[in-house]
């Protein structure tokens, strides 16, 4: 497995993570990031659910 497939595993896992965090009403991404500005969280949030969409790929692969 290449890096790029382990880092994209673990940002997946994070965001699904988070996802369950949100439900607790703790964000972790705003409360990490959400103070540099709006533009830099919507980038991670993309970035997140790029590497979630490229794990279902591979999980079906």
């Amino acid at each position: 497995m290449a890096w790029y497939e382990k880092l994209a595993l673990v940002l997946a896992a994070i965001g699904a993570i988070n996802w369950g965090l949100v439900q607790l009403n703790w964000n972790a991404v705003d409360a990490l990031i959400g103070s540099w500005s709006a533009t830099a969280a919507t980038v991670v949030y993309w970035i997140v659910a790029l590497c979630g969409i490229y794990a279902l790929i591979k999980a079906f692969k």
